[in-house]
């Protein structure tokens, strides 16, 4: 996982799969490097092979806490496997998601 910010953004690249497994640990390690200054988050998703549901809990916690500052969550690059759990959660509807 590899985590930078820029201006009032935290931007966060996971990769491989993301499962019951790890997802806590994902958690913890995102939400320890989220900054008092982090107001967006935008979360790239292109080198994850697999998520499950319990990988859209990681991206709830994220739009929480953005929403809380008045900010805005960003998924970027989904693949099709991320995209198809997606689609199925309706969170297309919450989040903006560039494909």
């Amino acid at each position: 996982m590899r985590i930078h910010h820029e201006g009032d953004a935290i931007y966060i690249t996971i990769e491989g799969d993301v499962s019951f497994n790890n997802v806590q640990d994902i958690r913890k390690t995102i939400l320890e490097n989220f900054q008092d200054t982090d107001k967006n988050a935008v979360l790239n998703l292109s080198k994850v092979d697999f998520m499950d549901s319990s990988g859209l809990s990681i991206i709830i916690t994220l739009l929480k806490r953005v929403k809380e500052r008045g900010g805005e969550l960003v998924l970027e690059y989904p693949q099709k496997p991320v995209q198809r759990i997606l689609e199925i959660s309706s969170l297309g509807e919450l989040v903006e998601i560039r494909l």
